[in-house]
């Protein structure tokens, strides 16, 4: 494709599907169904077959032969209600001997993960797929796997054969085989597929065990489908680079999923203007005229569904998008010899140096992470939420939404502030006990009684995810882990069969190994946001489906109640401090405020000459920890070293507050003990007591001292006076004569 293409620009306002939209969808006429053919082998069919147990191996299945493990997940066909007989029966009879292989297999793999075979629609598939093959044309009578025709076809041939015959009585088959094919085929793609995992176009971990994954993977768009991808060279080379991030841990499940979508905006660009393979232009000069009309293209285009339909892609979403093209393209430079090999495509090792840095810093808009001002819930709107959470439970007679799990999964959300997958990912058994036991605490009602595990689906690494909770949280777990025995129990699993998850899907999940959706919970917490219509302090309708607002307001209450920092990090399962900081807008005002809700006193008793704003700012006591002491801090210039060892009370740079009084009484207290003990000691062995003279005495008796005047300042000392603050010098400094200087007057101490 010649560069001069590239100059025009996607307009404005040009209707132009997006990677999302349905229109996108239809347009890409590729199945990758379609492949699943080539893979297929009758020696292949027949491992399939023989991987089964001997009593699993069967063309039938009935009262006869069935089971165990088939006759709990076979649903009942009902044969006469009024006498009482129902079958469980499912034949593949007068299938080609490799499609009843490929049936039987497929029985086995979705009874053992857990799914309910449905024996009316298994029969339907059976008659569609054998009236096909009698009556259908020339590819279906030859057929002998189901991978011989692409799903739609063989619903064509079905649709064929009806009409031939009794087209009343099989009018629903059509629809049948269309629906059971597809899965059908999903599943034998990965079974049949000898290469490597990743060339395939779709990738599905929960049909594919090939895939890398982690071991509790947040489920959800559970399938990556590269057919998008259009351009041969750029799709392979997508999934290559997508495979090797994946298998490394340097991204995991979800991330790939989001740089695909990322991936789909340059191939949309490259659908509009055309490029010349994986250099894209013909010449380095011409490179950035292309790329700036890919980058004009995001910012000008209008989005046509989701919550900003009609406005512009979000910065987040721009920004996104290059940062991933760029890896992508750096990626493939620094690997471009290997990828000549595996790719099997040449033109990559013509990779320069000017495709590892495709945008400018101009071209990429700056990162916006700042959470709304409304993220952070008052106590109102959190009890309002808790007291109106019971119609969630309620039956739909009572206008509730007969959903017990999600009522006990918002629960936790409030209480524990734990992301939504954290919740409704926690395995069945999630209680620990406490690594120390407090047993004064033990007598107080809200105190801890266990330990909770929840599952880090997004940041990995770190102390293992447990956080200490009380009765309430317990009680809470204990009444959804009730209600998941008796569903499985419900279901068929057999006795005593305790689920993987604690929060279950409730459809096609006999034996609870799949999770609770956040689809799901999302759409209830949506419904319960209508019914109870809650407003904030301003006004503002709150969303309760917005659940992060709850892991928000949980931290900020942590930060405010005076929590230290490292702990809220500990709680929030964050591994930096940058990260709980984000959660953190009120935290530099809110120490701020402690602190200066007590006078700073120096070392003789006298009030710090230093207005107290500034000696906040002087301390920066969230940057210098090694200025914090047990009983005050200490006001040396950061640039300098102390050289007194520990005569802290004795020095000038000495300050504390009436927040360390009792420690200070402590410490008094044990001082004169001290004093005591060894003037006791002193005279038995020398027969008189130590002389003030003595350099271990005196030392002790200046800290005493220094102790008893700072005690009585706390006590006497007013910060403020007469709308001003006082402000005089510290031990050892002569008053300074004259009148005060205001706060704003006042020279820096050296």
């Amino acid at each position: 494709m010649k560069a001069e293409l590239i100059v025009h620009p996607v307009a404005e306002t040009a209707a132009v599907p997006s990677p999302r939209t349905p229109e996108r969808r239809r347009q890409d006429k590729r199945d990758p169904r379609l492949s699943v053919a080539r893979f297929f082998s009758e020696e292949k069919a027949r491992r399939l077959w023989e991987s089964l147990p001997e009593e699993h191996r069967q063309d039938h299945f009935d009262s006869v032969n069935m089971p165990e493990d088939y006759g709990m997940a076979f649903t009942k066909q009902t044969i006469d209600r009024e006498k009482g007989w129902y079958s469980q029966a499912v034949s593949f009879r007068g299938l080609p001997e490799p499609m009843i292989w490929e049936l039987a297999w497929c029985v086995h793999q979705q009874v053992a993960e857990g799914y309910a075979i449905t024996t009316v629609r298994f029969q339907e598939l059976r008659r569609g797929l054998v009236l096909a093959i009698e009556h259908g044309g020339p590819r279906a009578r030859s057929a002998r796997s189901l991978t011989a025709l692409s799903h739609e076809e063989w619903a064509r041939e079905v649709q064929r054969a009806v009409m031939r015959t009794d087209a009343s009585r099989n009018a629903r088959l059509v629809t049948h085989v269309l629906n059971s094919v597809k899965h059908l085929q999903d599943r034998l793609a990965h079974a049949y597929h000898d290469g490597e995992w990743w060339r395939l176009d779709v990738w599905n971990p929960s049909l594919d065990r090939r895939v890398p994954q982690r071991e509790h993977e947040p489920w959800g768009r559970s399938v990556a489908n590269f057919s998008q991808l259009t351009t041969d060279w750029f799709r392979e080379a997508a999934k290559w680079w997508l495979s090797v991030q994946l298998s490394t841990e340097r991204y995991v499940w979800s991330s790939v999923k989001s740089r695909l979508d990322h991936l789909k905006w340059f191939q949309w660009y490259i659908d509009q203007v055309g490029c010349c393979g994986p250099q894209l232009v013909e010449s380095p000069d011409q490179l950035r005229t292309w790329l700036r009309g890919f980058v004009d293209s995001l910012n000008r285009h209008i989005t046509m569904t989701g919550p900003n339909k009609g406005g512009r892609l979000s910065k987040n979403s721009r920004r996104s998008t290059l940062v991933t093209i760029e890896a992508f393209y750096r990626w493939m430079y620094d690997n471009r010899a290997e990828a000549v090999t595996v790719l099997g495509d040449r033109r990559w090792g013509g990779l320069g140096m000017h495709h590892c840095v495709l945008f400018r810093l101009e071209d990429k808009p700056r990162l916006t992470n700042q959470p709304p001002d409304d993220m952070a819930l008052d106590d109102e709107v959190i009890s309002k939420i808790a007291a109106g959470s019971e119609a969630l439970a309620a039956p739909t007679a009572e206008g509730g939404l007969d959903d017990r799990q999600a009522f006990h999964a918002l629960m936790l959300l409030i209480r524990t502030g734990r992301r939504m997958n954290e919740v409704l990912m926690m395995d069945f058994e999630p209680l620990l006990p406490l690594l120390t036991v407090n047993k004064q605490e033990d007598k107080e009602p809200d105190g801890f009684v266990a330990r909770l595990a929840y599952q880090q689906t997004k940041i990995t690494g770190g102390d293992p995810p447990t956080i200490p909770v009380d009765q309430e949280i317990v009680d809470i777990i204990r009444l959804q882990q009730q209600w998941a025995r008796e569903f499985i129990t419900a279901q068929g699993a057999p006795a005593g069969t305790d689920p993987r998850y604690l929060f279950l899907q409730t459809r096609n999940n006999r034996l609870g190994k799949r999770p609770y959706a956040s689809a799901t919970f999302h759409s209830r917490l949506g419904a319960l946001t209508k019914t109870l219509a809650i407003t904030d302090s301003v006004g503002r309708p709150v969303k309760i489906s917005k659940t992060h607002t709850f892991r928000h307001t949980r931290a900020t209450d942590l930060i405010n109640a005076g929590v230290p920092i490292h702990v809220v990090m500990r709680y929030l399962g964050h591994i930096t401090p940058a990260m709980t900081m984000h959660y953190a807008k009120t935290l530099a005002v809110t120490a701020e405020r402690e602190f200066l809700r007590y006078k700073k006193v120096t070392a003789d008793g006298r009030t710090a000459e230093v207005n107290p704003s500034d000696l906040y700012d002087l301390l920066h006591l969230d940057q210098r920890a090694d200025r914090v002491l047990p009983n005050g801090w200490c006001m040396l210039p950061p640039r300098q070293v102390c050289s007194k060892g520990n005569a802290c009370l004795t020095c000038d740079k000495f300050v504390t507050d009436a927040s360390h009084r009792d420690e200070l009484q402590h410490q008094l207290k044990q001082s004169e003990a001290l004093i005591a003990r060894r003037q006791t000691q002193f005279t038995a062995r020398h027969g008189e007591p130590m002389g003030e003279d003595n350099i271990w005495l005196s030392g002790r008796l200046a800290e005493t001292s220094a102790l008893t005047k700072v005690l009585v300042a706390l006590d006497q000392v007013s910060v403020h006076e007469d709308g001003q603050f006082r402000a005089v010098r510290g031990a050892g400094a002569a008053d300074r004569s004259g009148p005060l200087p205001t706060a704003h007057q006042q020279e820096p101490t050296t």
